[in-house]
């Protein structure tokens, strides 16, 4: 009976916890979730100390190359490059730095000078598979596969379970045609590292062009569940639906790349191209005018800025950009053609039909219409018409 009687008296107890519990949730006094600590947060706060104990101690080389690395991580290339120069400077014959160097280096499409940094690594004693892994992929980047293969096979000896490796050699593979091999070893990557960007910009890419759009957006999706935003994956996920027809979607995809990353222009382009496909020339303009103001090399971004000048009726522009690009290549003659119809269409007007308005070639000293060729090689002999062909 007592027993029975302490039983209850422990349930009151509860009871009352509980309601007291819910009557202070109800007051609003809960104890406030914990903010987001992001990984850019983190490397953001071990920048802050870095530069502080640098101030303190400028001569310290290890606090440049931890900082260096941090940064390459930001992806702020530059900033990177002047702190591994700077920890080298102090110390010149330490292998991990000139390792951190090559990664940089190869972070700013330079594999030349990376595998030099490489090389003195490997010199300096900085064995590691991760900087055989890096030697391969320089090397594979040079079209060096031969040498490539070798240091990726040092690489596995000491770590067998290295998915960047496995990586590389699925790089070599897909360069030397060989898809199925290659799908394998980017396989066994994401086995063994399946947070691993590149593999996933891999995979989408070669699904894509096997026309396995459905596959390539499922890797493009599951690299965005890790790297959710990485506009390389948003210019993928956009390439996929631009190639299988669903252009609204490759549209949301491409604009969300460009906020992502404003330096991925082939995004703007592609966009671009889009509407100007579909004769929505004032909504292509500002996509094609974006790409060549971040990148004026970009192919073909300037002529359809010229084209789109010139089917929204901006003429005397149209013809600027028309001529500058004649003036480059003097044998352009769809350059040659549009400042001829710009030049036509400010004088006698965008409608006007049946004028004979000539193009002046006189301001192109360089211009030089080459003479005309026939193509005979699909040119086959004509047979009496009793012979019958063999």
């Amino acid at each position: 009976m007592k027993k029975n009687r302490n039983i209850s008296l422990y349930l009151l107890l509860i009871v009352c916890l509980v309601s007291a519990c819910i009557s202070e949730s109800k007051k609003g006094i809960n104890i406030p979730a914990v903010p987001e600590v992001t990984e850019k947060a983190r490397r953001d706060a071990a920048i802050a100390f870095l530069t502080d104990a640098i101030d303190a101690s400028p001569n310290s080389s290890e606090n440049y190359y931890k900082r260096s690395l941090l940064y390459l991580e930001n992806e702020k290339i530059t900033e990177a490059l002047e702190d591994v120069n700077t920890a080298i400077s102090i110390k010149p014959n330490v292998g991990t730095y000139f390792q951190a160097k090559a990664l940089i280096l190869r972070a700013s499409n330079q594999p030349k000078l990376a595998l030099e940094a490489a090389s003195k690594a490997e010199v300096l004693n900085a064995e590691s598979p991760e900087l055989y892994t890096l030697l391969g992929d320089l090397y594979q980047q040079l079209s060096m596969y031969d040498k490539a293969k070798a240091y990726l096979r040092k690489a596995l000896q000491i770590s067998p379970n290295n998915g960047e490796t496995y990586f590389v050699q699925g790089e070599i593979s897909a360069k030397m045609a060989d898809t199925a091999t290659a799908l394998g070893y980017y396989q066994q990557t994401l086995s063994l590292k399946p947070s691993f960007l590149p593999v996933y910009l891999k995979l989408a890419q070669i699904h894509t062009n096997l026309r396995e759009y459905d596959i390539a957006l499922l890797y493009a999706n599951k690299g965005l569940s890790f790297h959710p935003k990485n506009g390389n994956l948003y210019l993928q996920k956009g390439n996929t639906y631009q190639k299988s027809w669903k252009l609204d979607s490759a549209i949301l995809c491409f604009n969300r790349a460009i906020q992502l990353d404003s330096s991925l222009v082939e995004a703007s382009f592609n966009t671009g191209l889009i509407y100007f496909k579909s004769r929505a020339y004032r909504l292509a303009l500002p996509f094609f005018e974006r790409t060549f103001r971040h990148n004026p090399q970009y192919p073909e971004a300037k002529f359809f800025v010229a084209q789109c000048l010139e089917y929204t009726g901006n003429f005397e522009l149209a013809e600027t950009y028309y001529s500058e690009l004649l003036a480059a290549n003097s044998q352009d003659y769809r350059a040659l053609n549009g400042v001829y119809r710009t030049q036509h269409k400010q004088k006698y007007g965008a409608y006007s039909s049946g004028v004979d308005a000539k193009f002046d070639t006189a301001s192109y000293q360089n211009f030089e219409a080459p003479a005309r060729k026939v193509d005979t090689t699909s040119i086959r002999p004509l047979k009496p018409k009793g012979i019958l062909n063999n």
